[in-house]
């Protein structure tokens, strides 16, 4: 049996988690979700975007050569 959840509410159940058991209040997080978005608009973003994919396809093993 195969469960498809969307990304986005495995996002929201982590941030829950860390919010309720590390005491972040949530304009810390709401300040590190708008600064996710501020670097998704530098020139580092694509070097974020490449370490991402390949730090996946490490975990899922699916790297070709």
């Amino acid at each position: 049996m195969n469960v498809q959840l969307p990304f986005l509410f495995i996002l929201a159940l982590a941030a829950w988690f860390i919010v309720r058991n590390l005491r972040l209040r949530w304009w810390a997080v709401a300040s590190l979700v708008l600064l996710g978005f501020y670097l998704a608009d530098t020139s580092a973003a694509p070097l974020i975007d490449n370490t991402t994919h390949n730090g996946v396809d490490v975990i899922n093993k699916t790297t070709t050569k």
